[in-house]
């Protein structure tokens, strides 16, 4: 059973914070302490996980004695440390029977939603490797319209462990994954994954040839999907092969592909990546040259900045200049404006002002402030405010209201003034009160809702 560690992590930077595994405030060091006892108790403990009903809400649960097993949900929840946690909610669903998986199954929707993402996330892919068959058939007999959404866990965790059978599983039960990538399609998004490229992506990282035959017996949509998965997963190890793969593709998916190696070779040779970059044609030069300076910009900021402006005008060449800016306000803020400002077209400005401007506030609040105040009316003043004041925590909530109602944008204002006012009645529900109740200037609409909040 392999670990699911990086697995869930990644599922809680998509999924935002998880309820339960927000621990209690401490030092690092006692955090520390609290998290390797857990552990060790882990560690200690070779009893079986047992399944046993949750505890009903509003009771007080004990986390399980020294060197016992979290057997529970609600132990686990009451365990000290956030990794802790984690790890204590991987190991109670890894060695699961599939009769114990369904019960842990049937039990998520009692669980608050954020943590029911994580708890769903984990569980299928366990599930998934262990016995995906049993796990299809829960999902699809047992779990109505929410099956929709763990079928592509259980297809990609079945896939890293036996690409060959779940290639064999999808191919038969395609209507199974018609969602997959929908959304993506018919947004002309990049980046959806449907069930042909989870296969293939998986596949793709244990055997590459195998992958790359399999996704050529698909047809249509499948074939583009799989074969560009492949393509780009080759990439990421060797750009020059990856670049003599892409003949059997054309149009967006080949353009899409050539994107992909353009990135991936600039991170290991700047030099052969322009050349393969200047071999494409016309019309796919910019994107490619987008995405190689993007991968730069971690690593040599300096080359990402001369090359970015290389970039013709454009979406990719605003989404490079906001990358880069992004980055170079992690070490001055002020300069990363600066530099937007002269380099980044007005579409980009005010999103990369809005990225900026947290950071500014940390480091010097009352310059940030100055310079969204001295703005000319507009888009790009109507986000450095409402930035300005949605990342300035520490101010006066009165004067960030009525700054945030100098803000043009409805929706932008609305939020400003929402946010500031939900963290003032927290602060001082009373004052906080009385001063939204007594501003004519405050659409009546967002102070009734700010005040049913709190009822």
């Amino acid at each position: 059973m392999k670990n699911h560690l990086a697995i869930a992590a990644s599922c809680l930077l998509a999924g935002g914070g998880i309820g339960f595994l927000a621990g209690k405030s401490g030092s690092d060091t006692e955090r520390a302490g609290e998290e390797g006892k857990a552990q060790k108790a882990i560690a200690s403990s070779n009893s079986r996980r047992i399944s046993e009903p949750r505890s009903q809400s509003g009771s007080a649960t004990l986390p399980p004695r020294q060197g016992e097993m979290p057997r529970t949900y609600a132990e686990i929840s009451a365990l000290p440390g956030q990794t802790a946690r984690l790890q204590a909610l991987v190991a109670l669903y890894s060695d699961l029977s599939s009769e114990e998986f369904a019960k842990e199954a049937d039990q998520l929707d009692a669980l608050p939603f954020n943590e029911r993402i994580l708890s769903a996330y984990i569980l299928f892919a366990s599930w998934g490797e262990k016995a995906p068959r049993e796990a299809f058939e829960h999902a699809n007999t047992k779990m109505g319209r929410t099956g929709m959404f763990v079928r592509p866990t259980i297809l990609q965790s079945w896939a890293s462990t036996d690409p060959n059978a779940a290639a064999q599983y999808y191919e038969s039960h395609k209507s199974q994954f018609a969602m997959m990538g929908m959304m993506g399609r018919m947004g002309g998004g990049r980046g959806a994954s449907s069930g042909a490229d989870t296969v293939a992506g998986e596949w793709a990282k244990q055997d590459p040839d195998a992958a790359l035959a399999w996704a050529g017996t698909l047809e249509g949509p499948d074939r583009e999907d799989a074969t560009k998965k492949v393509i780009s997963q080759i990439a990421s190890t060797d750009p020059q092969r990856a670049a003599a793969l892409t003949s059997e593709l054309s149009g967006a998916a080949l353009s899409d592909v050539n994107t992909s190696i353009a990135a991936e070779w600039a991170k290991k040779d700047w030099s052969a990546a322009e050349g393969f970059i200047s071999s494409l044609p016309a019309d796919q030069q910019a994107s490619a040259l987008g995405a190689a300076v993007e991968s730069l910009v971690a690593e040599q900021p300096d080359l990402a900045a001369t090359k970015v402006l290389e970039i013709p005008e454009g979406a990719a060449r605003d989404r490079a200049v906001r990358s880069l800016a992004k980055s170079m306000a992690s070490e001055d803020p002020a300069a990363a404006v600066d530099w937007i400002l002269a380099n980044g077209s007005s579409d980009v400005q005010a999103e990369a002002v809005s990225d900026i401007m947290g950071n500014w506030v940390s480091v010097d609040a009352s310059a940030a402030k100055d310079f969204a105040t001295a703005q000319a009316e507009g888009p790009l003043r109507d986000s450095a405010v409402a930035s300005y004041v949605l990342s300035d925590m520490e101010g006066d909530p009165v004067d960030h209201i009525e700054l945030a109602l100098s803000i043009g944008d409805d929706r932008a204002r609305r939020r400003a003034i929402g946010a500031t006012a939900m963290r003032w009645m927290s602060e001082d529900a009373e004052g906080a009160t009385e001063y939204l109740s007594n501003s004519p200037g405050i659409d009546q609409k967002v102070v009734d809702w700010i005040l049913n909040q709190r009822r």
